[in-house]
């Protein structure tokens, strides 16, 4: 049988006005550049919180220095007293009076403690006052030249924003790892704490605590506290608004 004219004129026209579509490419593309502003974002956090951050260890003991601060670190001098390091952990610089804020535990066990900076400088650190079951403590120190971290605000923060944390865990100085905020309002991982925790899957390892978590814009948004062991980029973190509360009666 013949084809009559107008289905094959009707095939035709279809055929056309189906080509674009399913040629068509996805509307959702990536955007030219946004791999790379991201990575860039990344880095400037690190430049700009890099020097905020310090490494503490809370020290005993008394005799002849033998160790240094830490891998590869000449010894704190020859003659001096020996303290064996009992904790260690991260913080940051809070403003150029010297204060500088990081986890309780860090820095409760010993009888001195001893900050040192980016720059590599050693310092003195004093135990101000803190909060045992918020995990906060204040350390001043004696210095010029200091570079303070800028606090943000951790009421704000939202499910699935990035998270980046810089410490020293395991004694590697400013090591800056990233997550997302997993979770904000977690109770009940600590005991006797009455604290809402920020939920981080930025790494979070034995030395990080008591650095910052920041987000996007380098901004303090809470004080990496705790890891679950077990789990795999499970860790927490004080939010900076609880802590500023903390803080108040030794900064103002």
């Amino acid at each position: 049988m013949a084809q009559r004219p107008w289905l094959v004129i009707l095939t035709l026209v279809l055929t056309l006005a189906l080509l674009p579509v399913l040629g068509a490419k996805p509307r959702i593309q990536a955007q030219p550049g946004a791999a790379e502003a991201l990575e860039s974002a990344f880095t400037r956090v690190a430049e700009l919180v890099g020097p905020s951050v310090v490494s503490l260890k809370a020290l005993q003991g008394s005799g002849k220095a033998k160790q240094g601060y830490g891998r590869g670190r000449p010894p704190y001098g020859t003659g001096s007293p020996r303290r064996s390091p009992v904790s260690q952990g991260s913080g940051f610089i809070l403003d150029h009076r010297g204060f500088i804020l990081t986890n309780y535990h860090v820095v409760a066990g010993g009888n001195s403690i001893l900050v040192r900076l980016s720059d590599g400088r050693e310092l003195h650190g004093r135990l101000m006052g803190g909060d045992p079951q918020y995990d906060i403590a204040l350390v001043h120190i004696q210095a010029s030249n200091l570079k303070p971290a800028i606090l943000g605000d951790s009421d704000r923060i939202k499910v699935g924003q990035w998270a980046i944390a810089i410490g020293s865990p395991f004694g590697l100085e400013n090591t800056l790892t990233v997550g997302v905020i997993s979770a904000t309002g977690r109770r009940g991982l600590r005991q006797n704490s009455p604290g809402d925790f920020i939920q981080t899957s930025a790494a979070i390892n034995p030395g990080n605590s008591g650095g910052p978590l920041l987000d996007i814009r380098g901004r303090v948004i809470g004080v990496t506290s705790m890891q679950i062991a077990e789990g795999q980029g499970i860790s927490f973190a004080i939010p900076i608004n609880k802590v500023r509360e903390i803080i108040a009666p030794w900064v103002e």
